[in-house]
């Protein structure tokens, strides 16, 4: 087991493709948390459905147990950009983690390149949730744009690891 871990919220594989190309670069744990009920992936129903329950803070309900945070030191929290929050599902997460102590780092990704107000609530979940905030980073179409997204995954990572 590694002292750190990825945690993240990914609906259409951009925050996965940055989750794992951390914890690859890190040899950290990695944890993809996953809603009971699936938010579609496509058309205005997406838009609706995340916009809604982002400005609402609804908590959705997850599929199994989130891990034990005990044995980890570091902990990455990763979330795509809903109505410039976090995406609902980590609205469950902060619910539920006990980040007393942790060194934490969060990273957001956008299909527009604004992530300031996403990474800013994110920070302060983690304080609120007893963590620091070590260091934040930024991606937009990370798919798409893939080696500008592994420049800064290495550059992040590198933040991580010191």
């Amino acid at each position: 087991m590694s002292d750190t871990i990825v945690i993240y919220y990914s609906l259409e594989g951009n925050v996965d493709f940055v989750a794992k190309k951390i914890a690859e670069n890190l040899g950290a744990d990695i944890f993809r948390i996953e809603t009971l009920k699936e938010y579609p992936k496509k058309g205005l129903l997406k838009f609706f459905h995340g916009g809604k329950d982002v400005v609402s803070g609804v908590k959705p309900e997850l599929k199994g147990e989130l891990p034990s945070l005990e044995g980890y030191d570091k902990i990455i929290i990763g979330a795509p950009v809903w109505a410039a929050k976090p995406a609902a599902p980590l609205n469950t997460f902060f619910d539920k983690a006990d980040l007393s102590g942790k060194k934490c780092y969060a990273f957001a990704s956008s299909g527009g390149g604004n992530s300031k107000k996403c990474l800013e609530i994110m920070s302060a979940e983690i304080t609120r949730k007893g963590g620091s905030l070590e260091a934040c980073a930024e991606f937009t179409n990370p798919l798409k744009k893939s080696d500008a997204a592994l420049v800064t995954i290495a550059e992040f990572a590198g933040k991580i690891g010191q």
